[in-house]
């Protein structure tokens, strides 16, 4: 079939969509008025405030809810911050004379189902070594691991 539904330009770094006018349906457009809360999570999880502007300014239809207060654990956790590291006077001399580690996950599953990793990032020459985890319980055995081969 190969029609061509919808044309975007480039605008200010955003492609807006126009309909064409011969695709365009009132009936169809003005029955699906997703809610407040659905358009915050399809245009992911902005503030409200922005979501109400874009869709004021694009006149997209919308269900205004009662309940503005419903948070989302996607929002809290986006908005989680981490805390200031102390500043630090150590100054390392030599490779590996201070290593720093870190473990990542949970993510989705990769190829060879692993769902974790652990890096250790070598001060001195800040280069880092990366350990693919199926388990976050296998993190003591990548640290030795780790430990024996830069001990060789």
């Amino acid at each position: 079939m190969k029609k061509t539904l919808l044309r975007g330009d480039w605008e200010g770094g955003l492609s807006p969509l126009k309909m064409l006018r011969s695709s365009f349906n009132k009936e169809t457009h003005a029955a699906a008025k997703p809610s407040m809360s659905r358009w915050h999570s399809r245009l992911g999880h902005l503030s409200l405030s922005v979501v109400q502007q874009i869709l004021s300014k694009s006149r997209m239809p919308f269900v205004q809810e009662s309940n503005k207060e419903q948070v989302h654990d996607t929002c809290q956790q986006g908005k989680s911050h981490q805390l200031p590291y102390h500043v630090s006077n150590s100054v390392s001399s030599r490779p590996l004379e201070f290593v720093f580690s870190d473990i990542w996950g949970s993510a989705l599953t990769s190829i060879g189902r692993n769902n974790y990793y652990v890096s250790f990032i070598d001060d001195f020459s800040k280069f880092i070594w990366i350990y693919l985890l199926r388990y976050k319980s296998e993190v003591f055995q990548k640290f030795y691991d780790f430990s024996s081969m830069v001990e060789r």
